[in-house]
């Protein structure tokens, strides 16, 4: 599915709506891709992207792409110090100035250090919908987390590669994964996630997850739309197990720690009544809201 403008404005008003804080993918950086697309290309037009019908997010492909063109649009800068041809001249300075999603960035940082050294790792990477998991390791040993003497911490090649494989699903998934890591205590796992984003300026495909499924029944028309976001925290520290997402089965329990799952809903105000109806009628709480 490739670009429609329609598309664009919708999921910039919902973003407005859901004002997502820092568990979640980077949502100033999203706000200014999809900017970025609203502006004249280099020949002249908006770029299209493929896009999924299922998330209705950009596909890693077209993510990727965009990358690229980045990385060009700034090596032209630093190598040439001059203006490109005057007809991608808009375009290219703005992509070579912005913050894009990240396809894939692992970042790390020492939160206390003594005997056992803290750290927070971030990994944020768009797959389906787009995912940022933060964790919080105690490392008494193993050196899969190095400190330079500048203090600034950097996560070994072995280590980054195992991170990867364990964010690849639940945030109980990544706690189980993570916790084999001899050396390492995983104190908390955080995961937000962006999407999916359900719209009527496409329909339904033929087979989709459950979720998408059910938001797809309340969205009637083009001009109606859904956002919806969630959020996992795993840890010693939230207060009780909480799984409040009606679209996500249970999962056994992480010994020692509690589970706290929910899922949160952003539309256009059409369609608000219906969602609202809808996940009444599953018992669990889930917050919907369009202003």
């Amino acid at each position: 599915m490739t670009g429609d403008p329609g598309w664009r404005s919708q999921l910039l008003a919902l973003l407005d709506v859901a004002r997502l804080g820092s568990q979640f993918p980077d949502a100033v950086k999203w706000r200014t891709l999809l900017e970025l697309l609203g502006r004249e290309g280099p020949r002249g037009r908006p770029l299209e992207v493929a896009r999924s019908e299922v998330s209705g997010l950009p596909t890693v492909r077209a993510l990727t792409k965009l990358h690229r063109l980045q990385f060009v649009a700034r090596e032209f800068f630093k190598t040439y110090r001059k203006q490109p041809r005057k007809e991608a001249r808009a375009f290219s300075m703005a992509i070579a100035a912005l913050e894009l999603p990240p396809v894939s960035h692992t970042s790390v940082r020492l939160m206390t250090k003594g005997r056992v050294n803290r750290f927070v790792v971030q990994h944020e990477r768009l797959e389906l919908n787009a995912v940022r998991f933060s964790v919080v390791i105690d490392q008494r040993s193993g050196g899969h987390i190095v400190l330079g003497k500048d203090q600034l911490a950097r996560c070994s090649e072995a280590f980054t590669k195992t991170l990867l494989r364990a964010c690849d699903d639940s945030a109980s998934v990544a706690h189980r994964a993570l916790s084999q890591v001899a050396g390492l205590e995983v104190v908390e796992v955080l995961r937000g996630q962006l999407g999916p984003f359900v719209s009527g300026l496409w329909p339904a495909p033929d087979d989709v997850p459950i979720d998408v499924r059910a938001l797809r029944t309340v969205v009637k028309g083009p001009a109606s739309a859904v956002l919806s976001v969630q959020l996992e925290r795993l840890g010693a520290d939230v207060a009780r197990t909480s799984l409040a997402d009606p679209w996500l089965g249970d999962e056994p329990l992480e010994k020692g720690k509690q589970l706290a799952r929910e899922r949160r809903l952003f539309c256009t105000p059409d369609v608000e009544p219906a969602l609202k109806a809808l996940v009444a009628a599953t018992g669990r709480p889930v917050l919907v809201r369009s202003r």
